[in-house]
């Protein structure tokens, strides 16, 4: 199941606080209050003279582009994501993206990366097919390139290779196309997921290190680079050190499913002595 969890990368941090805009080709910018899409045109809510409520359209081939705030739900569907609770996650996003997508062939929407986020959710769910089919939508509709290579991990992530030298090639991939700290921290730890597999400890625990010492910052992958640290000392039979990062964990991320492994482990040790 580690390879279902990855998807909690560029989204972190947000807030849907800031007001939106819409920014004409004409130069002006006006307030995109209550935007929706009816065909052609983009209506906005406006205040009458009355004091009402009234709305007003534009064009959409004279939108340059939009100026939206990040969606307000992304930092509840991903902590929901990494506590893995990927049902609720998927109820609160699937919304979002289908609202996204009605403006989507504007410029400045959030579809694509409200997509991803249901994409995670998707694959936690082990709904393979239809995280499958959502990744190809955004390949085929965004031209952002690190969305791209971000849904290309995603695909990556669901195919069940039958070598390992084909994953680790796919991932490699990533790692050279993106440079998005997220992305490239579920690269990392998929690389490490598939060396592990293959027993090789050595090489997965410098996959897992390569998270926690250069991407340690806000960073939600942390606790299962730290879980696949753990798990590699371990194997290596360095158990002060694979003590000592559950430890941490334990400490640092109390609350994750990584979290309540650890502790099992701490027990264990215990129970030992």
């Amino acid at each position: 199941m580690k390879r279902l969890t990855f998807l909690l990368f560029v989204l972190a941090g947000f807030s849907g606080a800031c007001a939106q805009t819409i920014l004409l080709k004409n130069g002006q910018t006006v307030p995109a209050n209550g935007l929706t899409r009816n065909n052609d045109m983009v209506m906005v809510s406006v205040k009458t003279t009355n004091g009402g409520m009234g709305q007003i359209g534009y064009q959409v081939s004279d939108i340059s582009e939009l100026n939206l705030p990040p969606p307000g739900v992304l930092n509840f569907v991903t902590e929901q994501i990494a506590n893995g609770d990927y049902q609720n996650a998927l109820a609160q996003i699937d919304p979002v993206v289908a609202y996204q997508k009605t403006i989507r062939d504007i410029p400045g929407n959030w579809w694509a990366k409200t997509a991803l986020v249901e994409v995670s959710a998707l694959i936690g769910l082990n709904r393979i097919a239809d995280a499958t089919a959502l990744s190809n939508e955004i390949s085929g509709f965004s031209n952002d390139p690190e969305i791209l290579t971000t849904t290309k991990l995603q695909i990556a992530l669901v195919t069940k290779f039958t070598d390992p030298q084909q994953a680790l090639a796919a991932y490699d991939a990533i790692l050279s196309q993106s440079t998005d700290a997220k992305t490239l921290s579920q690269a990392w730890i998929a690389e490490g997921d598939v060396h592990f597999s293959q027993h090789e400890f050595d090489e997965a625990l410098m996959a897992y290190l390569t998270v926690t010492v250069f991407y340690p910052d806000h960073n939600p992958l942390i606790s299962k680079a730290l879980w696949g640290t753990g798990q590699s000392y371990a194997k290596l039979k360095d158990t002060a050190n694979a003590m000592k990062t559950y430890q941490r964990l334990v400490s640092s991320y109390p609350d994750t499913p990584e979290a309540s492994l650890a502790r099992a482990e701490l027990k264990k040790k215990e129970n030992k002595t």
